[in-house]
């Protein structure tokens, strides 16, 4: 069931707990099976144009959306801008289990009842289960916190032909004169070099830009 943005504030209060002083709720949210890309029909919609504000301080941005997934940042103060490109199900907050897939301030998930969409799932944001699928032209293929060779490996993908569900493309160190990385959402989150992916040219037709 989603909840909109009113509702959201007075369960909030209803709780004891300010919105500035609502960290100790906000170690709820965090992202349930990773989701994949836009749908076709919303890839028109450039990234930039979801762009939605925090009602909590301190919201976490999780690797899935489950309040048990790793966090992968924290954000500040009530307020925050974030970037939404797709949205997901996963764990309930508040009865609120729709989560949103962000790119910035930082990438990752986070829980839908803490944004003022106004009702979840937001009007235009598609899904992440509807997504662009490829598959690695390598064994081992690292997946990255940023688009850079020097960056953290989050994880070390399997054999040759693993499916990666990816939403988003960014600029980033060239591989093999290959500067553009896409970020995946499956089977792990992060970034991968798009050398090493069969999209056929970089950037791929329809992946918005992160």
């Amino acid at each position: 069931m989603g909840w909109p943005t009113g509702i959201k504030r007075l369960a909030l209060a209803a709780a004891g707990a300010p919105l500035a002083a609502a960290l100790t709720m906000v170690m709820l949210a965090g992202p349930a099976a990773a989701a994949p890309q836009p749908a076709k029909a919303a890839l028109e919609l450039q990234a930039s144009s979801h762009v939605y504000s925090t009602l909590i301080t301190g919201l976490h941005v999780r690797r899935t959306p489950s309040t048990t997934a790793p966090i992968l940042a924290i954000l500040g103060a009530a307020g925050t801008k974030v970037t939404v490109n797709c949205w997901a199900r996963g764990t309930s907050v508040f009865g609120d289990n729709i989560w949103y897939h962000i790119t910035a301030p930082h990438a990752g998930y986070v829980a839908g009842f803490y944004l003022n969409t106004g009702r979840d799932p937001a009007a235009g944001i598609p899904s992440c289960t509807a997504g662009h699928v490829f598959i690695t032209l390598i064994k081992g293929l690292h997946v990255r916190k940023t688009p850079s060779t020097t960056a953290p490996a989050v994880a070390i993908l399997g054999p040759v032909g693993t499916k990666v569900t990816v939403n988003c493309w960014a600029r980033g160190t060239s591989v093999f004169g290959d500067n553009i990385w896409y970020h995946i959402t499956a089977p792990h989150a992060g970034f991968v070099a798009g050398f090493y992916l069969s999209t056929g040219r970089d950037p791929a037709a329809g992946i918005p830009r992160c």
